[in-house]
């Protein structure tokens, strides 16, 4: 039986070191202030437009919120925070469009990522998937990740390292509506 739930893809996702959760739109802000604490997140510049007034509640949580997300500036910073297109509960993966650079740079710079996914978006299996790709695609955008969990290799003396080329934590966050 093909796995399917919110709880299937957390099971997933936490095989691979990853943590999801899930929260209504209402406690957003508040679950990403838990997460961060006082320290700075990164944005990407596109968050207002995909979560509108999350970065203005964010700002009433004390939490402080960053839009310029060039790589000299992003590269090294605590915390990331990006949307996704979509997740996938086979995989244990989001998928995010990131058509330019400075996109990107939040996804694989910060030390620790919290991605944002409206619940609605979780597909069961790589095969739902494509769709999300060929939307994609057709936009005129080419670029698109598949984030599984945080950054590891054991490419040095096959020893396995986090974080070496992305975040060494990764923070699926669900939001019902």
């Amino acid at each position: 039986m093909q796995p399917t739930t919110f709880e299937d893809f957390r099971d997933v996702l936490a095989a691979a070191a990853g943590i999801a959760c899930r929260c209504v739109r209402s406690a957003l802000a508040q679950t990403i202030a838990d997460l961060a604490g006082a320290d700075a997140i990164w944005s990407t510049i596109d968050l207002a437009d995909e979560w509108p007034g999350l970065v203005d509640e964010l700002k009433l949580h004390n939490v402080p919120i960053r839009t310029d997300s060039s790589p000299e500036l992003t590269r090294d910073q605590p915390w990331g925070l990006t949307s996704a297109r979509a997740a996938i509960v086979e995989s244990g993966s989001v998928i995010l469009q990131e058509n330019e650079l400075n996109r990107r740079s939040v996804s694989l710079m910060t030390n620790k990522l919290i991605v944002l996914c409206p619940l609605d978006q979780l597909l069961p299996s790589l095969d739902d998937a494509a769709k999300v790709l060929r939307e994609i695609a057709s936009a005129g955008s080419s670029y698109a990740t598949f984030v599984s969990g945080p950054s590891r290799t054991a490419d040095i003396e096959r020893q396995l390292t986090i974080g070496v080329q992305g975040p060494g934590e990764l923070h699926v966050i669900f939001v019902e509506e």
